[in-house]
């Protein structure tokens, strides 16, 4: 999904509608725009069900080969559970 999908995605709710993201064990976090930023990831680095589609790009790199895709993305990050 891009930020242009996510904006058309997100217009047809409510503006003051509470966004959150599965909590680690159980339960809902809130997103807070401090835990938002922008990494480079590797697409569909991610081989066991534990994982993620994507991984983390090897040292931040923006080297794509014929067997790996680095792109930046915007990631949300869980909010600190206190």
């Amino acid at each position: 999904m891009t930020v242009k999908e996510l904006m058309e995605f997100l217009e047809k709710y409510p503006d003051d509608l509470r966004v959150v993201v599965n909590g680690y064990e159980d339960g809902y976090d809130d997103i807070l725009p401090e835990r938002i930023s922008t990494t480079k990831i590797e697409l569909d680095a991610g081989k066991h069900d534990w994982e993620g589609q994507h991984g983390g790009a090897l040292y931040g790199d923006d080297a794509s080969t014929d067997d790996t895709k680095i792109v930046d993305a915007l990631v949300f990050h869980r909010a600190p559970y206190y």
